[in-house]
């Protein structure tokens, strides 16, 4: 019976270890990796974003299968790490719509003068204001001066700008669209 026993429960810890990862199997957006070389050898970067309704969303990148950042977007995801192909930095900013009423984008001449020249939005023909990168420097003024326009205007993600460099190199420079 022992010898029974110990063998299920062997055998049950040999399934969970051999059991792929799946997580971003189904992911949306989901994964994305492009090839360059660094000097002379190959490195290939794998970025994946799993979305999840009302929670952070799950984030995995590696160069050359070395896990660089595995975690959510609750903070900024920003990351420096050194690997074997040397120092790694990289990170993703969100790209925003301000959307007044009808999903029609907010004219630029209703937006604060400090939100427009922190977050450098420019606008179209029309003078509807154009999609624009919330980087770290756009953080800096982006909800202080939201607190006007709060019913008028609903900032909307409509996608996200992710990078890798190796070094001084960019391996990786993609876009997420949600």
């Amino acid at each position: 019976m022992k010898k029974m026993l110990f063998g299920v429960c062997l055998l049950s810890l040999a399934g969970c270890a051999s059991s792929p990862d799946t997580t971003f199997s189904q992911a949306t957006p989901g994964c994305k990796s492009s090839t360059t070389e660094v000097n002379g050898k190959p490195v290939t970067t794998q970025f994946c974003i799993k979305t999840i309704a009302f929670k952070p969303s799950q984030y995995r990148v590696t160069v050359n299968d070395q896990m660089l950042f595995n975690g959510t977007d609750f903070q900024r995801v920003a990351f420096t790490q050194t690997i074997k192909e040397g120092p790694t930095k990289g990170g993703c900013d969100e790209l925003m719509e301000l959307q007044s009423k009808g999903s029609k984008t907010a004219p630029l001449n209703q937006l604060p003068a400090e939100l427009v020249a922190g977050c450098r939005i420019t606008a179209d023909a029309a003078g509807n204001s154009q999609a624009f990168s919330k980087d770290a420097e756009c953080d800096k003024v982006f909800y202080k001066s939201l607190v006007s326009l709060l019913g008028k205007v609903m900032p909307v993600e409509v996608a996200r700008q992710c990078t890798v460099s190796v070094g001084e190199q960019r391996v990786f420079d993609q876009r997420f669209d949600f």
